[in-house]
C-alpha cells in the first residue's frame, strides 16, 4: 500500500492540563482516604465511649464499617482516575467518555470518603436514654484534631474544582481534535500503484459499452512461453520478411551440372 500510517498527533495543551488535574484529583483522594484511616481510632473511641452502657451501644461499628468502605473507594477512584489520565493522553475516546461519566458522578458527591467523614459526626444514634447527636459532634470536635475538619473540607473543594476543570477541558474543540481518529495518509513522492500492482484500487463495473479493466498491466508478469514448432513437417522457421538465400545457388530459372566452379580459378 501506498498510503502511509498516520503522522504522530499533537497533544493540545488542554488534553495534558486535564490529565494533571485528573491526576491532582487522585492524590486529594489518597489523602483523604489516609486521614479517614488516621483519625478512625480517635472517632471509633468517642462513639464508643458516648453510647457505653445505652440501648445504641456498639455503634462504633457502623462507624468503622463506613469509614473502611470510604477508603476503598477512595483508593480505587484514584485508581481509575490516574488510568484514565493515561489514556487521555493517548487519544483514546472511549477513555474520555468514561471521564465525563465518573467526573459528573463525583460531582454529586466529591468522594464517598469525605462523605463519609461528615457522615460519623451527623449519625445519630439517640435511642433516649443517650447522648444526643449534638452532644456527639462536640465530643468529636474535642476529641479530633484542630486541622482534621477544615484540612477535609479544602481537600474536598479541590477534588471538585479539579474534576470540574479535567471535564471543561477534554470537551474545547482542540480535544475533540485531538481524540479525532487520524486517516492514513498518500505519499506524494510515490508513484501512483498501475493495475495488478499491490495497492491498486479494487477493480470498479465499467460503464456500458466500455471494456472491463484489465487485471494486469501490459509487461508485468511472467514472460510469454515460447512458440511451438511450426506446424506441416520438417520445414525451417521464417526469420524474417525478406526469404533465405544461398550466395552459390544459381539464378532463377537455371540449372547447374556438377560441383560449383571455384571461384579462385
Amino acid at each position: 500500500m501506498y498510503a502511509q500510517p498516520p503522522a504522530p498527533r499533537t497533544r493540545p495543551a488542554a488534553v495534558t492540563v486535564s490529565s494533571y488535574l485528573l491526576y491532582l484529583t487522585a492524590a486529594v483522594s489518597l489523602i483523604s482516604a489516609v486521614l479517614s484511616l488516621s483519625q478512625l481510632g480517635t472517632i471509633t473511641g468517642v462513639y464508643r465511649d458516648a453510647y457505653a452502657g445505652t440501648s445504641g451501644q456498639g455503634a462504633e461499628a457502623a462507624i468503622v464499617a463506613t469509614t473502611v468502605i470510604g477508603v476503598v473507594f477512595n483508593v480505587l477512584f484514584a485508581a481509575g482516575l490516574a488510568i484514565l489520565a493515561v489514556f487521555n493522553n493517548r487519544g483514546r475516546q472511549g477513555a474520555r467518555i468514561t471521564t465525563w461519566v465518573i467526573g459528573g458522578i463525583s460531582l454529586c458527591c466529591s468522594g464517598l470518603g469525605v462523605a463519609g467523614t461528615a457522615l460519623t459526626g451527623s449519625i445519630n444514634f439517640d435511642t433516649g436514654n443517650g447522648p444526643s447527636a449534638s452532644q456527639v459532634e462536640q465530643r468529636l470536635a474535642d476529641a479530633l484534631p484542630s486541622w482534621y475538619t477544615a484540612t477535609t473540607v479544602v481537600l474536598s473543594v479541590i477534588s471538585v474544582l479539579a474534576i470540574l476543570g479535567a471535564i471543561i477541558l477534554l470537551a474545547l474543540p482542540a480535544s475533540n481534535a485531538y481524540f479525532r481518529p487520524a486517516q492514513p495518509a498518500w505519499d506524494p513522492s510515490m508513484p501512483y500503484p498501475y493495475p495488478g500492482q499491490p495497492g491498486y484500487p479494487a477493480q470498479y463495473p465499467p460503464y456500458p459499452g466500455q471494456q472491463p479493466y484489465p487485471t494486469q498491466a501490459p509487461g508485468w508478469g511472467p514472460p510469454p512461453p515460447p512458440p511451438g514448432p511450426p506446424a506441416g513437417g520438417d520445414q525451417s522457421p521464417h526469420t524474417g520478411s525478406i526469404p533465405p538465400t544461398d550466395p552459390w545457388s544459381p539464378p532463377d530459372g537455371e540449372k547447374r551440372d556438377g560441383p560449383p566452379a571455384d571461384p579462385t580459378a
